[in-house]
């Protein structure tokens, strides 16, 4: 597919950090990812008997709900799910579809033979979650290989409606200008020893707060350096 990218949300990503690209991802990909998280679910749970009816069971409240359940009652095979998502094939065929890559590649001004991609992840974010929280953050404090977070961007994509309720990204806009923020690093107190670099609020207040509220198929593309956080999920499904 060969896109002809205008120079108006070039100069709106410039301006602001991030630019929203509505129905990008062909949803047959969206469906495919959803799909492997259904099928990783049978498997680590054993169970998949209440979804013989369901012709798509993986868009079912039925299965927010059952999912939410393992989480609780058997973190280590709901881990399991998430650490297997990150060498699914269905990933990697929705992150590098032609039709995302060949707009990345525009907005980049690089030929694909120059791009490269770094650690796809599938977030499987539960309601009222406070052990996987973050803070206002650059995600290039966690991508040292791009050295000043200018030669890249993030490309998030909801695999469900993203809303105000299910915890939506929350992004600064226009704070990607203040570069990299040379931060000390926080040590997550739990099991899992997380190191975080968190945005001191007088940074963050500076700027406008603005919620990305997206739908399947949709993508927003942001600076490395942008300020960004998840929103808090106070829905009854996972985002």
């Amino acid at each position: 597919m060969n896109l002809t990218l205008a120079t108006e949300p070039f100069e709106q990503y410039k301006k602001e950090g991030f630019f929203i690209v509505k129905n990008l991802i062909p949803i047959q990909r969206i469906n495919a990812v959803l799909e492997s998280i259904f099928e990783l679910y049978c498997k680590y749970s054993g169970k998949n008997e209440d979804f013989k009816s369901f012709d798509e069971p993986w868009n079912t409240e039925l299965f927010h709900q059952k999912m939410i359940e393992l989480r609780k009652n058997d973190p280590e095979s709901f881990g399991a799910i998430y650490d297997s998502l990150k060498s699914s094939l269905t990933l990697v065929q929705l992150v590098s579809d032609d039709t995302l890559t060949d707009y990345v590649s525009q907005f980049l001004r690089k030929k694909p033979s120059e791009i490269s991609m770094s650690d796809p992840v599938v977030r499987l974010d539960a309601p009222k979650d406070t052990r996987n929280t973050h803070g206002w953050h650059q995600d290039r404090s966690y991508f040292p290989q791009n050295r000043d977070g200018h030669h890249g961007l993030v490309c998030w994509a909801p695999l469900n409606k993203a809303t105000i309720e299910n915890g939506a990204i929350h992004v600064c806009s226009g704070s990607h200008e203040e570069g990299l923020l040379h931060l000390k690093s926080e040590k997550k107190k739990d099991s899992s020893f997380t190191t975080r670099f968190v945005i001191p609020n007088d940074f963050v207040k500076k700027y406008k707060d603005i919620i990305v509220e997206l739908s399947p198929g949709d993508v927003v593309l942001f600076d490395m350096l942008l300020f960004h956080r998840s929103g808090e999920n106070i829905s009854n499904e996972l985002r």
